[in-house]
């Protein structure tokens, strides 16, 4: 069952993401963990990682497109193992206007080319 709300764009490389616990004591930063982008939309990611990622685990995740980085913002929702790497789905809360008029503009260009 689809349970999708937004287009995806699918298979844009390896990035490198931060995650951080925000608690009334502070935010902690761990080490970088390097995941794989499976897909992206305007509300979320899915990604690849060596790493079970709890959910509410928040992550600020670079995004390289076109020779610029992009910096999002995102929370862990779900993640389940697969073979050796587990799947996992973030809901977007921080994404910069630039990338979201890029995705924006390539689901548009993709609908012309659909039946």
């Amino acid at each position: 069952m689809e349970r999708r709300r937004e287009k995806r764009i699918e298979k844009l490389g390896v990035i490198e993401s931060f995650n951080f616990h925000a608690s009334h004591q502070g935010v902690v930063i761990n080490s970088p963990v390097e995941i794989s982008l499976v897909d992206i939309s305007i509300g979320g990611l899915g990604i690849k990682s060596n790493v079970k990622l709890e959910n509410d685990t928040t992550l600020s995740i670079a995004i390289e497109l076109e020779e610029t980085n992009h910096v999002v913002i995102g929370k862990i929702v779900w993640c389940s193992k697969e073979d050796h790497y587990f799947n996992c789905g973030l809901k977007l809360i921080y994404m910069p206007p630039e990338l979201h008029d890029f995705l924006e503009d390539a689901m548009e260009n993709s609908n012309k080319y659909m039946n």
